[in-house]
Formats: structure tokens, sequence, C-alpha cells
């Protein structure tokens, strides 16, 4: 059952502006204000606010409005992430299963790793981690593998926006030694993570690509230090490979990075 919905006016009433140029096409500005009933000066706001955001845009000089190119962005990378998580789901148990470890599916959102799926099938380690949580790109195996095949000017802009804390004395703390890394991790074609994010935590992950050959996700394995020393942790490597080649292949990649 769910919980009690805390509703905002705003967001509901640009809903509405949205839903409303979905049906119509498109519409000049008293047309939406009128049909909508919405007051002329919230209404000037809101669509202003959508066009901002490229959800909304105007048609030439004509005056009228029409959906943004920005939804067709937005809703084909919702699309793809329902798609990765289905395929990806029997791919991570088995590779969990296989490494006896918890491993983890991961997408790059603004200068931080989301995790979007979590499997540990044995429960040998315990980990504070779920399906959501959050890790800055400077101290993951994740976030080196999302980062290290992006043009540099977006690498760049990614870590200016990025906090760059220090969670244990391996933790790099700035955008050159950041950088530093992805240099290795794109002649390896994986990245690790040596106590960098958590003591007594190592990882090594694995670039996802979509079928445009592009990197879109990370696959990841996570130990402990008193389970695998470095050298055991790089022999997880080519299990963490072989299962982010798999899910790349049912994503449509025919490539490699």
């Amino acid at each position: 059952m769910r919980g009690k919905v805390y509703e905002v006016a705003a967001l509901l009433k640009a809903y509405e502006i949205l839903d409303f140029l979905l049906v119509k096409g498109e519409a000049t500005f008293t047309e939406i204000h009128t049909s909508l009933g919405h007051p002329k000066s919230s209404t000037y706001k809101t669509i202003s606010t959508l066009e901002s955001l490229g959800l909304v845009r105007m048609i030439g000089q004509s005056n009228r409005y029409a959906l943004g190119l920005s939804l067709i962005e937005l809703g084909a990378k919702a699309a793809n992430q329902v798609d990765m998580t289905t395929e990806a789901k029997p791919i991570l148990r088995n590779l969990s299963m296989e490494s006896r470890r918890t491993c983890h599916l991961g997408i790059l959102d603004g200068s931080e790793v989301i995790y979007l799926l979590k499997e540990n099938v044995y429960g040998a380690i315990s980990l504070d981690t779920w399906a959501g949580k959050r890790f800055g790109v400077h101290c993951t195996a994740m976030g080196k593998v999302l980062l290290a095949w992006l043009p540099e000017k977006e690498v760049d802009r990614i870590l200016a926006g990025a906090e760059f804390t220090k969670y244990t004395p391996n933790t790099v703390t700035t955008p050159e030694e950041v950088k530093q890394a992805l240099v290795e991790v794109r002649v390896r074609g994986w990245a690790t993570d040596d106590e960098e994010s958590n003591k007594m935590v190592r990882c090594v992950a694995a670039p996802v690509l979509d079928s445009r050959g592009k990197v879109c996700a990370a696959l990841s394995v996570t130990t402990l230090t008193d389970l695998d020393n470095y050298e055991q942790l790089l022999g997880l490597t080519n299990m963490v490979v072989d299962a982010a080649s798999k899910l790349s292949k049912k994503l449509g990649s025919s490539s490699s990075v």
C-alpha cells in the first residue's frame, strides 16, 4: 500500500501543460492557459521554465508552443534504463554467484554514480549499498569507467561540479589525479577502487556499451580486503569484463571499448 502522496502544485501545472501539448500537438499561450484554466502569470512562468529546460519549444516565429526535443532524450534514456535493468538482472545475479561477491550495476548521474541494481547471492559480504545509492565519481571504480571514454571537455565539466570528499587515505582529491587514472583505465578497459571510497573495501568495474557503442553503464564486483588482496581482486576482472560484454550484446552493442 502506498504512503501519503505529497503534491507540488507547480509540478502538477507543468505536467498538465506538457500533457495538453501532447494531445494538441501545438498551441498558443492563450489556448494553453484558457483551456487549462491556469492564471496568466503563473502559466507564463511555467512555460518559460519548461522552455529553458528544453521541455517546451516555440515553433519558429509563430508564437505557438510544442513539446521540446529534450523530452525525446529523457524518454529514450528512461526506456534504455528500463530495458537495461531487465536485461542486467540475470547477468548480475550470475556474476554474483560465480564470484561469490557483491555485484552492482550503475550509471552516471551528474558528478555521481547511482546504483541501479545490487546482487549479493550468497550474502558473504555485507555492504551498506542499495539500488539508488550514490557515490562520487572520483573515488569509485564505476566512476572511473563511466568517465574514461567521455570527451575531455565533458570530463572537465563533470569534475568541475564534483565534491572531492576524502573518504580514506587512498581517495584522490583533485581533477588532475582522476584524469591521470582515466588514462590507465582506457588502456586496460576496466577500473579498480582500492580502498578509495571505503576502508577495507575493494572493487573492480567494467563498462557496458549501448547500441551505439557508447559507455552507458558499469558492472562491478566488490570485495573486502580481508577476503581478497589486490592481486586476487584482479583475478575477478575477467568475470566482470565478460559479464559487462554479455550485457552490452543484450543492449545491441557489437563493439568494444
